[in-house]
């Protein structure tokens, strides 16, 4: 899950203010504890694997095991500590740790010395056995989990984690189920003074913390993650160290034994497997880069007066500097610029100082005179500039500016028409016409007693007369037949005659009159 900045939890108590970043347990966010008006960070837990997360009852008896872990007052574990609940979600309280996490402190091209990462292991094991009444159920020993200050030699330890089947029961009663029985071993100078352990039982909660040390002394000496590896855990750190104790080896065989198995040790016994201070090899020196040329003694020999029998007379010189001196090239090419840029600044001020008019012959003289062409009719070619062809043919437009250069106004008054001038001769006043008003004629109401007279019908009005239709015409008689004539030979022969007993055509029908 994502919190916003700004958001409140706990009834106002913590403000998140910032994501800080996602560890091994869950994200991680800085906050401030307005009541104190300190900053801590807020780690929520579960978030991953949500449906993991115990039952109510185990999740209270961890907040309370937080609380009594920061009760002891260590200086490695966080000085505040605590958890609470909000709307279905686990956080856990933590004050800033100080420092580096060992996951960005340590990399493989820069370990940590056998005497550093054997010091902060032996810090850490004593800060988990204070831990032993309460319980080591949730531990994670992971590099990110554990803070370094090397400047302030502080170790700070924040892996507590909610996982299922939490318990507070202590886990020591039954750590060690048997016995350990000593088997001695032979150191690399042929003493036997390292003795080992034999397999024993122990509780898995003890057992997954003597692994997880394992681990994490693999990480300090070499920079790489224990579960990345399939060799033994030993076979690189020899590789790296070869004069370390035999004692190392046996730690990390029975701390981290191959597969997934946990080991058989108790942590008080892995413990005493690691070897002490006097017995670790002094730590490397920090690696220095050699020079780019290897420096060489070189030896002079000097002519002379030499005593007879011996040898020519040598001197030694003393090797020669390891100081690099810069090279020819670099040498040439800053001579070249400082060369370039004097004869580059005498040009230029030898051009700023001469006249802008020369006396000599220019290429592009305008006043330069050629000698005349051949077959030249010496017409002078310099004309007038008001007699000139161009401008001649050019019209005149006046000084009226073209359309739309005049600025256009917002507001133009409407001009008024100038009223017309008065008549020089003063005319009469034209007199109206008299003009009659017509008379109304009031016809008297008939009374009821007088009898109107008859209206005559009055005649209607002559038709004219419908002239006769004419006679009709009669048909023009029937063209006469040409005479016929004799076919000459070869023509063709004359058409019949049409039969006898036709009855003639009738005549057309006289015009109806309308």
């Amino acid at each position: 899950m994502t919190l916003a900045v700004g958001t409140v939890l706990k009834h106002g108590t913590y403000v998140i203010d910032a994501w800080v970043s996602e560890d091994t347990v869950g994200p991680v966010y800085l906050a401030m504890d307005v009541p104190r008006g300190q900053w801590i960070q807020l780690r929520v837990l579960g978030s991953r694997n949500p449906q993991d997360l115990p039952e109510a009852l185990e999740r209270q008896a961890f907040y309370q095991y937080l609380q009594q872990v920061s009760d002891l007052k260590h200086s490695v574990f966080p000085q505040c500590l605590g958890g609470f609940e909000e709307e279905g979600v686990c956080y856990q309280i933590l004050a800033s740790p100080t420092g580096t996490p060992l996951d960005r402190l340590v990399t493989a091209d820069h370990p940590l010395p056998p005497s550093v990462s054997l010091a902060l292991l032996r810090e850490l094991i004593a800060a988990l056995q204070a831990l032993r009444p309460l319980g080591w159920t949730g531990l994670r020993l992971s590099p990110d989990q554990v803070w370094s200050d090397p400047e302030a030699k502080t170790t700070t330890f924040i892996g507590f984690d909610l996982l299922p089947g939490f318990s507070v029961a202590p886990s020591f009663a039954d750590s060690t189920l048997a016995d350990p029985a000593p088997v001695s071993s032979t150191s690399n100078n042929g003493d036997s003074d390292t003795t080992a352990l034999a397999p024993t039982v122990v509780a898995p909660a003890e057992a997954a913390l003597v692994r997880g040390l394992s681990d994490l002394l693999y990480f300090l000496l070499t920079g790489q993650v224990a579960t990345a590896t399939k060799a033994p855990l030993a076979v690189e750190v020899r590789r790296r160290y070869p004069a370390l104790p035999r004692s190392l080896d046996i730690a990390l065989e029975q701390g981290s034994p191959t597969g997934q198995r946990l080991p058989a040790i108790a942590l008080a016994d892995w413990a005493a497997l690691l070897p002490d201070a006097t017995s670790l090899p002094p730590d490397p020196a920090p690696v220095v880069p050699l020079p780019p040329y290897p420096v060489v003694p070189v030896t002079l020999v000097v002519p002379g007066d030499r005593i007879p029998g011996s040898g020519p007379s040598t001197q030694a010189i003393a090797p020669l500097s390891s100081t690099k001196h810069p090279s020819k090239k670099v040498l040439a090419l800053g001579l070249t610029g400082l060369i370039a840029t004097v004869s580059g600044l005498g040009i230029g001020l030898y051009a700023r100082l001469q006249p802008a008019s020369s006396a000599s012959p220019e290429r592009l003289n305008p006043n330069q005179s050629f000698p005349p062409q051949p077959g030249w009719n010496s017409n002078p070619l310099w004309q007038p500039w008001d007699d000139a062809p161009a401008n001649r043919r050019r019209p005149d437009y006046g000084d009226t500016p073209p359309p739309g250069s005049e600025p256009v106004t917002d507001f133009v008054p409407n001009v008024q028409e100038p009223a017309a001038p008065p008549p020089a001769v003063s005319q009469p006043a034209p007199e109206p016409e008299f003009t009659p008003e017509p008379t109304e004629v009031w016809e008297a109401p008939a009374e009821p007693w007088v009898t109107p007279a008859p209206i005559e019908p009055v005649a209607p009005a002559p038709q004219p007369e419908v002239e006769p239709a004419p006679p009709p015409v009669a048909p023009p008689p029937p063209l006469e037949a040409p005479p016929l004539r004799s076919p000459t030979e070869g023509a063709a022969p004359p058409p019949l005659n049409a039969p006898a007993n036709l009855s003639p055509r009738p005549d057309a029908p006289a015009p109806s009159s309308s």
